[in-house]
């Protein structure tokens, strides 16, 4: 007739286990910031899913070429173990924003600074300004906005995303000033002048599932009125404002790109 029986017989072997694990290409990025990331450790059992997640975790860093990351896996039957090795390729992780315009006879501009890869323990080490210092994966942001003597605006945080570097809560603190006025001096000047500083803790969870993260920030801020017409119940003096946030996300995208 024309039909063909055909039968596949497979013989599950041993589980292997990983043997090496390493990476290759972080010419910037300090090698614990990178393994901290890597779900496959020396020991545990070969996991596809591990390596999978592993690379997602690598992409959402922002420091590496998406494109360029590949994982090369070299078993060995005979010892039943496998060598995993990361290969990734450093990118510009770094932003300038700036911005600028005229209008109601005067300038409006504003001017944003972001290090994604920053290194503060290196911070007074001349060597390792080139043209900063990084490495770490700590965030430093300074942002500045202003249309003269009307408006300003001054923002500097920062974050560690490895709190003590064994687990990954991050902190972060920011300090930030605004000062709001008429344009005037001496008697005749109105300005609301807000000073402030926030600290929070992030922590990556395990339930419902690891996408979900907390976040929770203490926010203090300082009103300082000057002759102010606005909406307070005062014109002149302080007042003081303490909050409490918490926010619980969830984020499964993979490899994300900053346009």
């Amino acid at each position: 007739n024309d039909s063909i029986d055909l039968e596949i017989r497979i013989y599950e072997g041993k589980q292997a286990r990983l043997n090496k694990v390493s990476v290759i290409g972080n010419t910037k990025t300090n090698d614990h910031v990178v393994m901290r990331e890597i779900r496959t450790k020396p020991g545990d059992l070969f996991n596809r899913s591990n390596i999978i997640r592993s690379q997602r975790e690598l992409a959402q860093l922002g420091y590496f070429d998406p494109e360029k990351l590949n994982v090369d896996i070299d078993p060995d039957p005979v010892k039943h173990t496998v060598d995993v090795d990361y290969i990734v390729a450093e990118k510009p992780s770094d932003q300038i924003n700036l911005q600028g315009g005229w209008g109601a006879g005067r300038v409006v501009g504003s001017l944003g600074l972001v290090f994604n890869n920053f290194s503060a323990r290196n911070f007074f080490k001349k060597n390792a300004w080139t043209p900063l210092p990084s490495g770490d994966g700590q965030k430093l942001s300074l942002t500045a906005s202003s249309n003269g003597i009307y408006y300003q605006n001054y923002n500097i945080s920062f974050t560690e995303p490895w709190l003590g570097g064994k687990k990954p809560t991050s902190l972060t603190f920011s300090l930030y000033k605004s000062v709001s006025s008429n344009g005037q001096t001496g008697d005749d000047r109105e300005s609301i002048e807000i000073s402030g500083a926030t600290i929070g803790l992030g922590k990556r969870l395990k339930f419902p599932d690891d996408y979900f993260t907390l976040f929770q920030n203490i926010n203090f801020q300082q009103y300082e009125l000057n002759n102010s017409q606005s909406f307070f119940s005062y014109t002149n003096g302080y007042s003081n404002n303490m909050s409490y946030g918490i926010t619980l996300g969830r984020s499964s995208v993979d490899q994300p790109t900053f346009p």
